[in-house]
């Protein structure tokens, strides 16, 4: 409904309303005015005929009364009727004897007297018709006079709302739909005698319309940048899958060569030399995949799993792997993984693998001597633990104003040019944008000189599915008794907690000499331990020091021992036999490989049952071995990459042919006739994609069985693979090439497929 609709309704119930209300007024009025019209004119009429009948009342003569009465009503038509009674209420005359009763009458009284003297009373009946008809009349024409002096106010204020409201306001509402729609509106102007307020409206519209172009024009801004942007992303996502190629190809052949060369006879100097080529080109590889990884998170486009992995194993490959680093500088690692937090979680393991090592690394790299403690610890929140990985070190330290600067990118604590620890300063960056990613976070609390501690948090659903990978020792240690020697409070926790965990008794000793005080209080009162296990590096007395003079107790000299160390020649054959321990375990030790030395030393019955279920590692020969009669054809452009793979796999008794481009691929495909093909990606002429669609189509038109096709790109960004698998090839190796992912890939495709394939 229009606002000039609404008003003029509501004017029209207002002065209906104002008509009635006026109405009742007067009626009110008028009825007022009558009731003091008639009480005058009875109280003449009852004077006039007291003074008249004074007489006849006293004496009461009932027929001159009655005639005076009658004479009266008759000659005043506004009487309805007259009574007298007497002084004692009687009433003696009355005319007329019976009154009309749908007549309105009012009763007026008065007393007759005389000189002080009460003789009776004259009773008047006035008819109210004429009067409440004049009422009536006056009534409706007040509501006329009041309805229509109201409707011509109606409409004179309609007339003047319209114009100087309603007017005024349809152009401000025009022009601000025109402003909305993008419309012009220079046409639509307010009056000259539009009031101050529709002017600044007017003015706030055209504020609006200015702020819309600028919006208009920063979103075609936008629109522009953003294109100009997607084209720069794409941009730099060929210049790095460009680069990335263009880096891993020669880096291949460095690479690659140096683990060639590192297989040969070299004297001390050369192996020097090429274990530095290859460490320099594993560096330089890390650096490379931080920087892709960096890109990829700027570009959002990084991806994660979610399947089932061992936590616990993952920390341990990744202990296991930082700890060699870490002895050669007097630093030890070692883990604490909560007893009863579950092992197999479902995530992305690569990813929580990539930043574990990262912080882990950097402590190990930070910190000069000392240790690195990595503590693993949950709690269970439904189907889902809130872990925390906590990574202390004994470090350096970083200082407070650093502490919120180390996780952006390319930022370090010793950011100098001559600093003394490299790196590209990615490694925190990426690791607390994947961890965010992953609904986690990162926290650091250190202290200069005292050392750092990085705790990640984050929060994965367990999974009850069982692993292949994670073999479970079935030795039943309950009751057995150990005693633990080991200088440091953690180690000693760490080793408590795995012992009671599978049912054995720990005592802990802090030193060589406490350790034997328990030895000898243990045997002067009761049974001696079952097993002593030793660290190696002790202050005073070393483990070879508290071994010698326990097997030279006769009391406790057939106690078998474990000794763990961070130095690897400790491992020597000749040092075990010498010290006669029965096993010798590398720091940090795997908790399955602990659990299999308890029970190696132990002689547990079900261990040689255990030992059965480990399958057999395969050497590098037997795999060799397992590829004999293998047709390989090699699509690779590049003469260093030709050579790296001939010389990776001289040994195999295979058949091998090499192609330039995807050209010749396709020709020697049908004459070579390959049990399977390495597909390098980008090649001159023919790519490795178009090369393995025309494979695909002749096979398809010929009938022939498929055979597997393995990519071999230099390229290491999202959706390679996917690429890949689309153009049809069947498995996908990225540059540089290790041996071993090169021969365990060929020898699953050989077997599974490549094998069987008929050659005619």
């Amino acid at each position: 409904m229009r606002l000039s609709t609404q008003i003029a309704l509501s004017m029209i119930f207002a002065a209906l309303f104002v008509g009635m209300v006026a109405g009742e007024a007067v009626r009110y009025f008028e009825t007022s005015r009558l009731h003091r019209t008639l009480a005058e004119r009875a109280n003449l009429t009852i004077s006039l005929l007291n003074g008249l009948m004074l007489e006849d009342i006293i004496i009461e003569d009932v027929p001159m009364i009655e005639s005076s009465l009658r004479e009266a009503v008759v000659r005043n038509p506004a009487l309805a009727g007259i009574s007298v009674s007497n002084e004692r209420g009687a009433v003696i005359a009355q005319y007329p004897q019976e009154i009309d009763p749908r007549i309105k009458t009012s009763k007026f009284v008065q007393d007759v007297e005389l000189e002080g003297e009460h003789f009776g009373q004259i009773s008047v009946l006035w008819s109210l018709q004429e009067g409440e008809s004049q009422i009536e009349n006056s009534v409706a024409q007040a509501r006329i006079y009041a309805v229509v002096a109201l409707g011509f106010l109606t409409i004179l204020f309609l007339l003047l709302v319209y114009k100087l409201v309603l007017f005024p306001l349809s152009i401000v509402h025009s022009r601000m739909s025109a402003t909305l729609k993008g419309e012009p509106w220079s046409d639509l102007k307010l009056p000259r005698y539009a009031s101050k307020e529709f002017l600044s409206l007017s003015a706030s519209v055209t504020t609006l319309d200015n702020i819309l172009i600028e919006r208009t024009e920063r979103e075609q801004a936008l629109q522009l940048a953003r294109k100009n942007a997607d084209a720069a992303s794409k941009s730099k996502s060929e210049f790095l899958a460009n680069m990335s190629h263009e880096i891993r190809t020669p880096m291949n052949g460095v690479i690659g060569m140096a683990e060639l060369m590192l297989e040969t006879d070299l004297d001390r100097d050369q192996r020097l030399y090429t274990d530095t080529i290859a460490q320099s080109g594993t560096a330089l590889l890390t650096i490379i995949n931080d920087i892709l990884d960096f890109s990829k998170i700027e570009a959002g486009k990084m991806t994660f799993e979610n399947e089932p992995f061992s936590l616990h194993r993952a920390l341990e490959d990744i202990v296991t792997l930082v700890a060699a680093k870490a002895s050669q500088n007097n630093v030890e690692v070692s883990l604490r993984y909560e007893p009863g937090l579950a092992s197999v979680f479902l995530g992305d393991a690569g990813r929580i693998r990539q930043v574990v090592t990262n912080i882990i690394g950097n402590a190990v790299k930070f910190t000069q001597d000392g240790q690195v403690i990595v503590n693993a610890r949950g709690v269970v929140a439904g189907n889902k633990t809130e872990l925390c990985i906590s990574i202390s070190d004994t470090g350096l330290g970083i200082p407070e104003e650093n502490l919120r600067t180390i996780f952006q990118e390319f930022e370090q604590v010793d950011g100098a040019a001559n600093r003394k620890f490299e790196g590209t300063g990615l490694g925190l960056a990426i690791s607390t944008r994947l961890i965010r990613m992953m609904g986690g976070r990162i926290e650091v609390t250190s202290k200069v000189g005292e050392g750092s501690t990085f705790s990640i948090f984050l929060t994965l659903e367990r999974s009850d599915y069982k692993l292949a990978s994670v073999i479970d020792i079935e030795a039943d240690l309950t009751g057995i008794s150990v005693l633990v020697v080991d200088d440091l409070e953690i180690n000693r926790v760490i080793l408590s907690e795995q012992l009671r965990n599978w049912g054995a008794t720990a005592i802990t000793a802090s030193s060589a000499l406490k350790a034997l005080d328990i030895l000898e209080a243990a045997v002067a009162n009761g049974p001696a331990f079952d097993l002593i296990i030793v660290d190696f590096q002790m202050p005073e007395i070393d483990g070879f020091e508290l071994a010698r003079r326990i097997r030279q107790n006769l009391n406790i000299a057939k106690v078998p021992m474990i000794l763990l160390s961070s130095v690897e020649q400790t491992a020597e054959v000749k040092t075990r036999k010498e010290f006669g321990f029965s096993e010798v375990l590398m720091k940090p030790a795997r908790s399955v490989v602990l659990k299999s030395a308890i029970a190696t030393a132990l002689n547990l019955e079900n261990l040689d049952e255990t030992k059965a279920k480990k399958p057999k590692a395969e050497n590098e020969e037997d795999l060799l071995a397992k590829l004999s009669g293998l047709h390989l054809l090699v699509a690779e452009d590049n003469k260093t990459n030709q050579l790296v793979v001939k010389t990776m796999l001289k040994k195999a008794k295979i058949k091998l042919e090499m192609a330039g481009n995807g050209f010749i691929v396709c020709e020697k495909y049908t004459t070579f006739k390959p049990n399977v093909i390495l597909m390098d990606m980008s090649m001159p002429e023919m790519d490795g994609l178009e090369a393995t669609k025309k494979i695909r189509s002749i096979e398809a038109k010929n009938n022939m069985p498929r055979c597997p096709i393995i990519a071999l790109t230099a390229n290491a960004m999202k959706g390679d693979r996917e690429l890949c698998l689309q153009a049809g090839m069947d498995d996908y190796l990225s540059k540089p090439i290790v041996k071993a992912k090169l021969v365990s890939n060929l020898l699953k495709w050989y077997r599974e497929r490549g094998g069987s394939r008929l050659r005619t």
